[in-house]
């Protein structure tokens, strides 16, 4: 006579995937019932330790953000300071991206992840410290800036370049849409934690407390298992340095979406080092208010990132892109002329939607074209966009301290939608993809 139970019980039994070329996936695969937004968290447990150390970090990362710019204001009252700030943040995703992809390519990545993550967790007590002894100097947050942008810029590459290892290619998206998630949870959180942080006790206890999440992330890191990722190969010294760029340089669809990724980071994204004028001088709601006004940005954010997360099928990506970064041009162009705090806090949560959805749909179609053997090179190379932020935070700040940081922030916008679009119209690869 057959169970009636029988059904049920088998759809609880864990079904074992085998792994693919040799690698070792943690990939307990929880039923084919965990389809959707979570799919990697359910099914994965080395990833979903690998996200919440991701978590712990990046939220210390933008915690530190909103310090350094509040800081800088607070001396020199100056936005051409502030963004040299950001400019110094931003530099070492220029000049550290592509030596840093040869070493994820050649190292450990977990081993390569800790000592960044001990190293930054060590920079953010000796600022900390300086602070709440009130020894900083203007020059020290340059310094500051530029050696935790260092990190984030070896970090970043390593941390991207394992998840293709820990889950199944059907599962890439999905994981590159949650890691956005998580990252934009923390800059939704962090920012508001740091300006509470701020105005209750000072700009100090905000490094403090990034210390602390740093730290949390460096264990939860430290406890897991990694796969092996790739075979080891000669790089090639400083020719296999750039053989991301070359890669990227030499096939249509890549180059398309690497000048759809810098577009945008270099006329548009500035735009949230100077939120803290925007509270400071525009909105008149104090550092509090700043918090506030990342938090709805980075809500935003986080909502996108679902979207995409829930996203399986990749056809029509390519035009969704080109739509998704001039409708974000245009919302941020609306941020920039707000003079209302209300007005300003619904298209801060929009323009993060539609931020987030480009962004985490443009890493993931690139993650989907590229090799294991040269992901990490790959994604330093994708990594020097990042780096395009404070050159556009240099002229941003020129302009601002010239004319008003509301021209400035809306004019990048402005012409970023427009170049967008025309990236859209010019190339027939990006928009078969």
């Amino acid at each position: 006579m057959r169970n009636p139970l029988a059904p049920r019980l088998a759809a609880r039994v864990p079904a074992v995937r085998p792994a693919k070329s040799g690698v070792t996936r943690a990939t307990t695969v929880v039923a084919d019932r965990h389809d959707g937004m979570f799919a990697a968290l359910h099914r994965y447990p080395v990833y979903r330790k690998l996200w919440t150390g991701m978590l712990c970090a990046s939220l210390g990362q933008w915690m530190q953000n909103i310090a350094l710019a509040w800081i800088a204001l607070e001396l020199t009252d100056s936005e051409f300071f502030v963004g040299l700030v950001g400019f110094s943040a931003g530099l070492p995703f220029l000049v550290v991206s592509i030596p840093a992809g040869v070493l994820v390519d050649r190292m450990d990545r977990r081993r390569l992840l800790l000592i960044c993550q001990g190293l930054a967790a060590v920079l953010a007590v000796i600022v900390a410290a300086v602070v709440l002894l009130d020894l900083v100097q203007p020059w020290q947050l340059l310094v500051a800036a530029f050696l935790n942008g260092s990190l984030q810029a070896t970090m970043t590459p390593t941390q991207q370049s394992l998840v293709p290892a820990i889950v199944d290619r059907k599962d890439l998206t999905n994981a590159i849409a949650l890691n956005s998630a998580g990252m934009n949870m923390t800059r939704a959180g962090g920012p508001f934690i740091a300006g509470a942080l701020i105005g209750i006790a000072g700009a100090g206890s905000a490094f403090a407390v990034q210390a602390v999440a740093l730290t949390a992330s460096f264990f939860l890191v430290a406890r897991i298992d990694l796969p092996a990722h790739l075979p080891r190969r000669s790089t090639g010294g400083i020719r296999g340095a750039f053989e991301g760029i070359r890669l990227i340089a030499s096939r249509e669809d890549l180059r398309a979406l690497f000048l759809l990724a810098c577009i945008p980071t270099f006329f548009v994204f500035p735009y949230i080092q100077f939120l803290s004028i925007f509270a400071r001088d525009i909105l008149e709601i104090g550092p509090a208010g700043l918090g506030i006004l990342m938090g709805a940005s980075g809500l935003g954010a986080v909502v996108g990132s679902l979207l995409t997360a829930r996203r399986r099928e990749t056809a029509g990506a390519g035009r969704l892109n080109v739509i998704l970064t001039v409708v974000y041009g245009v919302f941020v162009v609306g941020i920039a002329l707000s003079n209302s705090v209300w007005l300003s806090l619904p298209l801060l949560f929009s323009a993060g939607v539609f931020g987030a959805m480009y962004m985490s749909s443009n890493n993931a179609l690139i993650q989907l074209r590229i090799s294991d053997e040269v992901r990490g090179r790959v994604m330093s190379a994708y990594l020097l966009t990042f780096g395009l932020m404070p050159l556009g935070a240099m002229p941003m700040g020129i302009v601002a301290d010239q004319f008003s940081t509301q021209a400035a922030v809306a004019g990048g916008a402005i012409l970023s939608s427009l170049l967008a679009a025309l990236i859209g119209v010019r190339s027939r690869a990006l928009r078969e993809i």
